[in-house]
């Protein structure tokens, strides 16, 4: 009854709360089509690449709740080169939901149902020999690999329909209710692992069970060690190995590096200004005109007025891919040590099958780590095209005090560059999670081998 409850009612609550999020969604890439149609219109507002909601966050809500909604232009795209930011716009609608957790599949499995499967095994060896039940099923012809075989299969096959009656009348019912969560292409085969992952970890999780049951006395016994398990798997681990993780591997605030880039802004931008000046006072046809002189012999295509654009031009594309490799330098160390802490995180965690599970989950969801790289590229590719269509053709004279933008041979009516969204191919979550699959298969091997040989070494007398 639990199953043909929480189920569905998950199912529901998520696949509504993204239907809302993807009209958002079509709606801010329509409005933003439609004004940002032309070069020009990029030039004055600023260019934008949107990130769709993920189809499958009924699997896992994952890390989408801090993953960028945009990557955005940053002030004016000149010749410099274009900045480009990300930005979160997505407001909480409901924060209570952020505040006691989302109800999605991961949140049902790890904690719904493993909670049933340590009610329907704290007892199923332990209180046996409290009754001495146990003795008088020894005292019979049956092998004791045939008992303790049975009673695994007997309650993973309960649980398993239960969960799967569960999951088919959640499905029934988005449908029926016009939530279809099939609706966008490549989902289905996400959400089908997904589900068999699930079982997987049902099954360990009741091998579990059984384990801790067949070492124990007494039930009572049983039922506090398998609370206690559980807290050490599903909270104390997970939790722990982030904090283990940042003392391990310090690394310093997204906002500190941001400071850090934008000193080394400040630093080349003054550099290049000092030598644009030493440029005008060492070119001897031009340091003694004044401004209206220079601007007056530019309108008349003067040859020494044409080198020296030409020369300012060299100059300052040599400090703007200085710019740019010191910019991307500051993100590629940044990046590698957030990596090395989420690798030490990442790999204690996973003593814990739960944290296992919840990794799967939420590659198999689009709203894991490897969405989280793949925005990181697209940032990358959203400027090298900005770069490359419209600041690369744009140039500038410095004279004196005064630049004159905007000279540049762009077509500023031709249509806008635009970097639609790509999907991360499942090959690539599953990639990324394999070795988390392997090790929720031998999790459950070695929870029912403990359980095996702890049953067949147990003294009935």
């Amino acid at each position: 009854v639990l199953c043909l409850v929480i189920n569905p009612l998950g199912y529901t609550v998520s696949q509504k709360h993204y239907a809302d999020r993807r009209q958002v969604y079509d709606e801010t890439v329509r409005e933003y089509e439609q004004t940002h149609a032309t070069v020009l219109d990029l030039m004055r507002s600023g260019g934008a690449a949107f990130r769709p909601p993920s189809a499958l966050a009924l699997l896992s809500g994952g890390v989408e709740a801090v993953l960028p909604t945009s990557v955005e232009t940053l002030a004016y795209i000149s010749e410099e080169g274009v900045q480009v930011q990300f930005n979160n716009t997505r407001r909480l609608d409901n924060p209570l939901m952020w505040l006691f957790g989302r109800l999605d599949l991961t949140f049902i499995v790890t904690t719904v149902m493993a909670v049933l499967a340590m009610i329907f095994t704290f007892n199923a060896v332990a209180g046996e020999k409290e009754r001495r039940t146990l003795a008088q099923v020894m005292a019979n012809a049956v092998p004791r690999s045939t008992v303790i075989t049975a009673k695994m299969a007997a309650g993973s096959l309960l649980l398993a329909a239960a969960f799967l009656a569960g999951t088919a009348v959640g499905i029934l019912l988005t449908m029926a209710l016009g939530l279809n969560p099939f609706a966008q292409p490549g989902t289905l085969a996400p959400f089908a692992i997904g589900t068999s992952v699930s079982l997987v970890f049902i099954l360990a999780f009741y091998n579990l069970g059984l384990f801790v049951s067949s070492l124990s006395r007494s039930s009572v016994s049983s039922m506090v060690a398998l609370l206690s398990v559980w807290v050490a798997l599903a909270m104390i681990l997970p939790k722990g190995s982030v904090v283990i993780a940042k003392l391990v591997r310090p690394v310093k605030s997204q906002q500190v590096i941001d400071l850090e880039k934008n000193q080394v802004r400040v630093e080349i931008q003054r550099e290049e200004a000092a030598d644009l000046v030493k440029l005008t006072k060492s070119t001897p046809a031009i340091k003694d005109m004044s401004q209206d002189q220079f601007f007056k012999q530019r309108r008349v295509k003067n040859p020494v007025i044409e080198a020296f654009e030409k020369a300012q031009s060299d100059l300052k594309a040599k400090f703007t891919a200085r710019l740019n490799a010191e910019l991307d330098k500051a993100d590629a160390e940044f990046e590698r040590q957030r990596g090395q802490q989420a690798a030490v995180a990442r790999n204690l965690s996973r003593l814990s099958p739960v944290s296992c599970l919840v990794h799967v989950m939420a590659e198999l969801a689009g709203t894991g780590f490897t969405e989280e790289r793949r925005w990181l590229e697209t940032r990358s590719r959203f400027k090298q095209l900005l770069d490359r269509e419209i600041a690369s053709k744009e140039s500038s004279v410095t004279f004196g005090d005064t630049t004159i933008s905007g000279i540049g041979k762009i077509d500023r009516k031709a249509p806008a560059p635009k970097l639609p969204a790509e999907p991360v191919p499942l090959e690539e979550r599953l990639a990324a999670v394999w070795v988390d699959l392997a090790l929720l298969g031998i999790y459950g091997l070695l929870f029912f081998a403990g359980a095996y040989v702890a049953f067949l070494r147990y003294d009935v007398r």
